[in-house]
């Protein structure tokens, strides 16, 4: 399913969606991800939590530390712009081994991915954006450069993720097409398992999603159809919806047409 029409070059928040594939895919590459964490950063309070399980969220870090407001209207990370990442608050909040999407624990990805190669996005650039012929991604892009959704006509001004010590949880802003380019290069048929490691899959279908404030984004492959959608200014969910209806309308037009 390919975007239709011109897609304007404009930013759009990726909605911590492919930007976790990136910088999954980068720590799986690069280090040696059934290490401690506290290998690279010894003052990080767990001595067992491994890379693996910040790339796979089951590291049983919280979405967010305790001294953090997790809330939907509010910017939960305005606070840590400008202000390095507290590693002793990587503190466990669920058993290790379970699912819990965790922006806590890909800014620690970040964090060891600095550690090891001085800057993670320069990393998750070298191994992934260029090789996937992504031009567009950056962080915290020029408000006249930027997409963003408006209530009683006034902008909703984006959340600080980009600025913050959290940008490798999903401050990575791009066009669509390049959202959509890095879809098509991560699920290139015969493509190492890397590419899709911080991935989520059911059975034969896999995906990646996730919101931030006012905007959402999905890329997710089901039964042969990719659909890459993202939102803004809509309900919870509304990518992951709009996604499936597109996926199920493709699989009913393919049966009735074979």
């Amino acid at each position: 399913m390919s975007p239709t029409g011109r897609t304007p070059p404009l930013r759009c928040s990726s909605g911590g969606a492919s930007q976790k594939g990136l910088v999954g895919t980068t720590a799986w590459l690069t280090l040696e991800v059934k290490r401690p964490v506290a290998h690279y950063l010894p003052a990080v309070p767990d001595a067992e939590m491994t890379v693996a399980d910040l790339v796979h969220h089951t590291s049983g870090l919280p979405r967010l530390p305790a001294t953090m407001r997790d809330r939907q209207f509010g910017d939960p990370y305005r606070v840590s712009v400008g202000v390095p990442l507290e590693l002793t608050a990587a503190t466990l909040a669920t058993p290790r081994g379970q699912f819990v999407n965790s922006n806590l624990g890909y800014a620690l990805l970040g964090a060891v991915l600095d550690e090891v190669h001085g800057d993670w996005f320069a990393a998750v650039r070298q191994h992934v954006l260029e090789p996937a012929g992504i031009s567009s991604a950056g962080l915290a892009p020029a408000q006249a450069g930027r997409v963003v959704p408006k209530l009683f006509g006034r902008a909703i001004k984006p959340w600080a993720l980009g600025e913050s010590s959290f940008a490798a949880a999903g401050g990575v802003g791009s066009t669509f097409e390049d959202l959509y380019r890095y879809a098509n290069w991560a699920l290139e048929p015969g493509a190492g398992h890397s590419r899709t490691v911080s991935w989520q899959r059911e059975g034969a279908s896999i995906w990646i999603n996730g919101e931030v404030r006012a905007a959402g984004a999905v890329i997710a492959n089901a039964a042969g159809v990719t659909a890459a959608v993202h939102t803004l200014a809509k309900t919870p969910h509304a990518a992951d919806a709009i996604a499936t209806a597109l996926i199920e309308q493709e699989v009913r037009s393919a049966r009735d047409g074979s």
